[in-house]
């Protein structure tokens, strides 16, 4: 009998497929704020992000749209910084959270945790995953890069604090009983201080788990360098090999899959289906999830869509309508790839074009490999 353990990641587009035998919208992710404290060179929304709030559409209407969504499991909160104001808690994302915890679905709020206590206590009644990003080698590189796109930034030393209160939110959270999850991006960057990083998460902060992403060249990071798949291999097995084991480590949109004809890719895989505390994730953007902006309504793909617009609005249109248009585009389309024997989704677009822009994902190409992941 198997003693191996193996988290129940309820983020997982899979699930959809076990219970609907598709891809289902089960997953919304919102853009409740356009503010941030910090202007990280590697943001992802770095363009986006003002210095005023705009008015948000009232949540009884966007709670309405959420009540014709009846394979809603899972809800995110990103910016900006959710939780910068406490307005914005209030206003914005409590009626949100308390709507979720009414419906048993599991929430999520993506923080850059270095605000005051008194705003992460506003929301831990109803919050599931505290999830954070730690791509950080030392305070140092927290002042410079974590503020790099901001013309008139604060002190070093208001921003060193800053790099401070990470450690301590996380881990008063952890001990508090909340699930702090941080995510790391593979980069130049953040490769040679991995074990660094990891040792942090695990052993500093407390967390969870551990989330290992590859870094996106969009927006702010689109200037950074990203990591060739021969060295994002020998990452994930230098990771694997010196791991806290007591962590939950969680490979999202990781670049290697089941039908590689590589040896290397196939030991890999091998060796994390054989680990206990590591996990895959499929890629939820343009599978199960769709991103709500509560200040416009539009609703997009995060990550995803041809040239950046949104697919519909809610003032106009329904969630799982504005899905099923996503659904039939050419764009979806060309990652709709789905093998049962290994449940796995292949790539999203942003992988497919930096690693495989020649690669023609077939569904079903996979017959067996084992036991899934």
């Amino acid at each position: 009998m198997s003693t191996m353990n193996k988290p129940h990641d309820q983020w997982e587009s899979y699930h959809d497929i076990d219970r609907y035998g598709k891809l289902t919208l089960s997953n919304i992710e919102f853009t409740t704020t356009n503010l941030c404290n910090m202007r990280c060179a590697h943001c992802a929304v770095g363009y986006t992000l003002q210095t005023k709030e705009a008015a948000a559409i009232p949540s009884e209407e966007i709670i309405k749209q959420l009540d014709r969504v009846d394979t809603l499991r899972v809800m995110s909160f990103t910016g900006g910084e959710p939780l910068l104001t406490k307005r914005g808690i209030r206003e914005h994302l409590l009626p949100l959270l308390k709507y979720a915890k009414s419906r048993g679905i599991k929430t999520q709020i993506n923080s850059n945790l270095t605000l005051p206590m008194s705003h992460y206590e506003l929301v831990a009644t109803y919050l599931d995953v505290m999830h954070i990003s730690h791509n950080w080698c030392d305070e140092r590189e927290f002042v410079e890069t974590g503020f790099a796109m901001m013309e008139q930034k604060p002190s070093f030393d208001k921003r060193a604090a800053l790099y401070r209160n990470i450690f301590d939110n996380a881990r008063a959270l952890s001990k508090g009983g909340m699930f702090v999850s941080a995510e790391t991006m593979l980069n130049r960057n953040t490769v040679p201080f991995i074990q660094k990083i990891h040792d942090e998460v695990a052993n500093e902060m407390l967390c969870k788990r551990h989330e290992i992403h590859p870094m996106y060249a969009s927006d702010f990071a689109s200037a950074l360098d990203v990591i060739g798949l021969d060295e994002y291999r020998d990452v994930v097995n230098q990771i694997i090999a010196s791991r806290n084991e007591d962590i939950w480590i969680l490979f999202g949109t990781l670049p290697f899959y089941p039908c590689s004809t590589d040896a290397r890719d196939q030991a890999l895989l091998t060796r994390i289906r054989n680990a206990s505390n590591i996990t895959i994730r499929n890629d939820v953007d343009g599978r199960s999830r769709m991103n709500v902006n509560i200040f416009t309504g539009d609703v997009s793909v995060s990550d995803f869509t041809d040239d950046g617009a949104a697919l519909g609005n809610i003032k106009t249109a329904s969630l799982e309508g504005i899905y099923e248009k996503w659904l039939s585009t050419n764009i979806s389309s060309s990652i709709n790839c789905h093998c049962p024997a290994v449940k796995c989704l292949g790539p999203n677009i942003i992988v497919k074009n930096m690693y495989y822009p020649t690669t023609d994902f077939k569904s079903g190409a996979v017959q067996s490999v084992g036991a899934s992941y």
